[in-house]
């Protein structure tokens, strides 16, 4: 038999490659005739730009900069010569900040901005972002701050682009770039920016938005983009994947006259994943969660899109498992970490114990 396994990672406990290489050696032990390949994946979340750095010969780089609330720290990048991949939550992760300290209406992503200058300043030509994991809310205004654009008052006083002061931004002046490359955003979702299912009411809570702010806020972001219309000539607010990333998808359609892609997409071309589950038997697959969502564009879906398109059986490992009904019809097997004899905190406290077992469990089937 072969197998492919092409899991995304499971967020919080076990990057892509551990999932892979646990559930391969799992197979290897139930089956040591079995045919692996190892392709761990990512859809524009934490973990993409050290994935596509492989196939984009990009070298690992740190720079300088500031996180989401500020605080000086050291961000890594990868390079080549005319191309770069970053994840957005290098510089502005949540991963960063401790959830006591969590101010999502005093955080920007200025920090981001910071990083790109430098990539611009040095000639990169095409520089890809990964839209996942992000502490802020600030709809990219941070991160154009840090690129030149100025946002003012109504007496023309410049206002710091914070989540906090956006019912004080009345307009914007754009700098002149003489070098700009392409950029692209990596994202996995397709939300818009404002709405009942735009980012804030969809991802405010675990950025720590309470439901007053998270009303508030949106509010506050639809008026100001149509504030700021006029100056920039364009409003994004309501194309897929603007609210990616705490609306960082829109700060990449606005600030950086960039273009947004699905960052499975990308990363699964890179890697030639299409003729990898031709070449196989089955393919296995997971993340941390699979529920509705992930068929809005995660890695798992993805790949059992692919695998369906080429008649392969694919199985689904996850840490957790919702919307079952509305997974299975895209899958042959699904099996969680949590289950009648694993709570979370034991999946959490031993992932790749539990992760293990699963597999072994599916294998028996």
């Amino acid at each position: 038999m072969r197998y492919l396994v092409a899991p995304d990672k499971f967020k919080g406990s076990l990057s892509a490659v551990e999932v892979a290489e646990i559930i391969g050696s799992e197979i290897n032990r139930i089956d040591p005739s079995a045919k692996l390949e190892l392709v761990p994946l990512a859809d524009g979340g934490e973990g993409t730009a050290a994935l596509l750095a492989g196939p984009l010969r990009a070298e690992k780089q740190t720079i300088g900069t500031i996180d989401a609330i500020g605080r000086p720290i050291e961000a890594e990048f990868f390079a080549s010569d005319s191309e770069a991949v970053l994840d957005m939550s290098t510089a502005s992760g949540l991963w960063r900040i401790d959830a006591e300290k969590r101010a999502p209406l005093q955080s920007n992503t200025y920090g981001l901005g910071i990083i790109l200058w430098h990539l611009i300043e040095h000639g990169i030509q095409r520089i890809l972002i990964g839209l996942g994991g992000s502490a802020t809310v600030d709809a990219g205004l941070g991160m154009g701050a840090a690129l030149g654009y100025r946002f003012e008052g109504e007496d023309a006083q410049p206002i710091e682009p914070i989540p906090a002061n956006f019912s004080q931004i009345a307009r914007v002046k754009s700098p002149i770039f003489s070098r700009f490359p392409e950029f692209v955003g990596l994202a996995d979702v397709e939300t818009r920016l404002t709405g009942r299912s735009g980012a804030f009411y969809v991802y405010g809570k675990q950025k720590g938005l309470t439901p007053e702010e998270i009303e508030t806020l949106d509010r506050e972001v639809d008026e100001l983009v149509r504030r700021l219309e006029p100056g920039l000539g364009s409003n994004f607010s309501d194309a897929p994947g603007a609210g990616a990333a705490g609306g960082l998808g829109y700060g990449v359609l606005t600030f950086l006259h960039g273009k947004l892609l699905s960052g499975f997409e990308v990363l699964a071309e890179r890697v030639a994943l299409r003729d990898k589950i031709r070449e196989a038997d089955i393919v296995v697959t997971g993340e941390g969660k699979l529920d509705a969502q992930s068929l809005e564009g995660k890695a798992p879906f993805g790949v059992a899109h692919l695998a369906r398109q080429l008649g392969k059986p694919v199985w689904a490992i996850a840490g957790v498992i919702e919307d079952r009904e509305r997974l299975l019809p895209h899958f042959e097997n699904l099996v969680s970490l949590v289950g009648d004899d694993t709570s979370l905190d034991e999946a959490m406290r031993e992932p790749a114990k539990h992760l293990a077992k699963r597999t072994r469990e599916l294998l028996k089937r």
